[in-house]
């Protein structure tokens, strides 16, 4: 996965967390055509920048600060 693909995929995961429209981390991976590998590797990168936290009650992904 180049850089281009990293960060349009990192605003893709971020507008869905917006939303709170993940869903669980395979499912998040399929509504993207992604990888689970290549998935869990930009929410890592998000997660370090304290940006994205998982809510294991609703089952999404979710913004910290918004």
């Amino acid at each position: 996965m180049n850089i281009t693909q990293n960060l349009e995929l990192k605003r893709r995961i971020i507008e869905l967390a917006q939303r709170k429209a993940t869903g669980t981390p395979c499912e998040l991976a399929k509504k993207l055509n992604v990888s689970k590998r290549n998935l869990y590797r930009v929410l890592r990168d998000l997660k370090d920048e304290e940006e994205i936290e998982y809510s294991r009650h609703r089952k999404t992904y979710y913004l910290k600060y918004v």
